[in-house]
């Protein structure tokens, strides 16, 4: 970019860019160019005392508490922050006055926590230097989506693990299994000990019987052995027996209950959450997990989670004692595979509002999309957005991969794309400038993508391709199918990605399709899969014959799905726009 102004270095037409940016824009300037030979140290304070704000937006002056532009510009940096508290002048300093999305966190007073990604790049002249310019991006909701998505996984691999183990485990390796089960759930509640207790065959007493505990906390075994019942509260044996949780967060507090006050002092528990083990609506045991010294605040998953294992490990000590068979207790693991359905299933929704449908009134274009679902949680992206009244962009993408992730992957490119929609000039820089943001944060998939800005007015589009497949395009008069078509790779699967924006022109009576690869990896019943050749070479013969888009439609459906014996494994959209 040019300067304007040469004193103040502001460059051509940043300041719409700036000011309609919901992310936090900034140049600080020196009152006088710093000398980049002075140390480290010595450049921290020098920047601190003389770097003066000389352009910013309304979010930066918002971050700082102010409520306008004007109240900010021409403060020094001192007169916002204290030297101590700069922690990334450092690490700009030592990247040569060059930070690239480097992701820091901010800790409110409130104990939460803000995530941003920050770059900023200073200009040197003749050995000194004399703006900084800088961008900070919050990503907290990403960074929190992720914690989410992350701990939903890892419950469901837990689940999973210990089913398995004791699906598999033999009657006399029980023990084995259930030391597991606790380990898994121990690092997962991040308790300091987890324990399994038996009741003994007379109903009389309860004693530890297995015991996970991290190093240094000292063991449950000695004062948790010939526990009487008869002492024990009634109404928490209630409680267990009805499948209920017990959680006391501070059991010194239970002065009413001396006999449970001096038990939990002479174990060490602080804190304690229970459920208990139960055969055919009968306590035998219980399932806990304490804390030594702090209060233990549990949440709802790790609650799901204790009752889930106490349910395998109530399977796997009535087969070690009983050699019953192992469909006796298939509830315990239906309800977990109903709770993970549920959890895919809302996925799979979330998934499918991606897809837009409805694009409103357009002028000389009329626009359809269709989707048809495969089973599990695809990746398919029909999005569109209008940067300006001139024009519309659209983003058909697809996700690599299936599941949970790849939904969860589909709702942070969607926002990215609407961002960058926004800002960017051409498809091809909305793509690139996604491709910089997402791979800071996206790490197992990549995207396949065309992004398009329409122009109804004047009937033109520009094209941008991302390892999508070619669009398809015709005359209605003519109906002989040509294509629209690039070989770049998609975002995310490499480092870099740089692609370019072709233009065309369409005229009234004109057709495009776009489709995703799933309308043409078809399983033939015979062995092996159909292609895009093959695709195309049948959708010719289709657009040829048919009467108008809706028969189109139609015949595309039938020959995926019912004309011939072809079996589908992925999502399958398409758009039509018709000029």
């Amino acid at each position: 970019m040019s300067s304007r102004k040469p004193d103040y270095g502001r460059y051509q037409h940043l300041e719409s860019f700036i000011h309609l940016s919901k992310d936090a824009i900034w140049c600080y300037e020196f009152d006088i160019p710093m000398p980049i030979s002075l140390s480290e140290e010595e450049q921290m304070e020098y920047i601190w005392n003389h770097s003066i704000i000389r352009e910013c937006n309304l979010a930066m002056a918002q971050f700082y508490g102010y409520l306008s532009v004007h109240e900010i510009i021409g403060k020094y940096l001192k007169d916002l922050v204290t030297l101590k508290s700069v922690f990334l002048l450092r690490k700009f300093i030592q990247s040569t006055y060059q930070l690239e999305n480097y992701e820091y966190i901010v800790d409110l007073s409130d104990g939460n926590q803000r995530v941003f990604l920050m770059n900023s790049h200073g200009q040197v002249e003749d050995g000194f230097l004399v703006r900084i310019w800088g961008q900070q991006i919050e990503i907290s909701s990403i960074r929190e989506s992720e914690v989410k998505l992350s701990g939903l996984l890892r419950f469901s691999q837990i689940v999973t693990e210990v089913s398995k183990t004791f699906v598999h485990t033999k009657a006399e390796l029980v023990s084995d299994a259930i030391q597991f089960a606790l380990e898994e759930l121990g690092k997962y509640s991040r308790a300091d000990r987890v324990f399994a207790a038996e009741i003994s065959s007379d109903k009389q007493f309860l004693s530890v019987t297995h015991e996970w505990v991290l190093d240094g906390i000292p063991s449950l075994f000695e004062v948790g052995t010939k526990l009487p019942i008869a002492k024990m509260n009634p109404e928490r044996l209630g409680i267990l027996a009805s499948d209920g949780v017990i959680h006391i967060a501070d059991t010194s507090q239970m002065l009413d209950e001396p006999w449970h006050l001096d038990l939990f002092k002479r174990a060490e528990v602080r804190s304690i959450l229970v459920v208990g083990l139960r055969d055919e609506g009968s306590v035998i045991g219980i399932l806990g997990i304490t804390t030594f010294k702090r209060i233990g605040n549990w949440s709802e998953e790790t609650k799901r989670l204790l009752g889930l294992v106490a349910g395998f490990i109530s399977q796997g000590l009535v087969r070690a004692k009983n050699e019953i068979k192992l469909m006796k207790k298939e509830k315990v693991l239906q309800r977990f595979y109903s709770d993970v359905k549920e959890d895919l299933a809302l996925a799979k929704l979330t998934q499918e509002a991606w897809v837009a449908k409805d694009f409103g009134e357009i002028p000389n274009v009329k626009i359809q999309s269709r989707f048809l679902p495969y089973d599990e949680i695809g990746g398919d992206l029909i999005l569109y957005e209008k940067p300006t009244n001139d024009c519309i962009d659209i983003f058909f993408g697809d996700i690599s991969g299936h599941g949970i992730s790849s939904a969860l992957v589909s709702g942070i490119a969607a926002v990215s794309f609407k961002k960058h929609s926004k800002i960017e000039s051409t498809p091809a820089d909305i793509l690139a400038a996604m491709h910089l943001e997402l791979k800071t944060i996206i790490f197992k998939h990549h995207i396949s993508a065309c992004v398009f800005r329409l122009f109804p007015k004047e009937r033109r589009v520009e094209f941008s391709f991302a390892g999508h497949p070619p669009v398809v395009f015709w005359k209605e008069s003519e109906r002989v199918m040509k294509l629209v078509k690039d070989e770049m790779y998609p975002i995310l699967l490499l480092d870099s990605w740089q692609g370019k924006t072709i233009s065309k022109t369409f005229e009234p009576g004109d057709r495009l399709l776009l489709y995703s690869d799933g309308i043409y990896e078809l399983e033939e019943e015979g062995g092996g899969y159909i292609g895009l050749d093959i695709f195309l070479q049948e959708l010719s013969e289709m657009i040829s014959v048919s009467e108008n888009t809706e028969t189109l439609i139609q015949k595309i459906i039938a020959n995926c799905l019912i004309d011939k014996d072809r079996i589908i494994h992925d999502d399958i959209a398409v758009l039509f726009l018709e000029f």
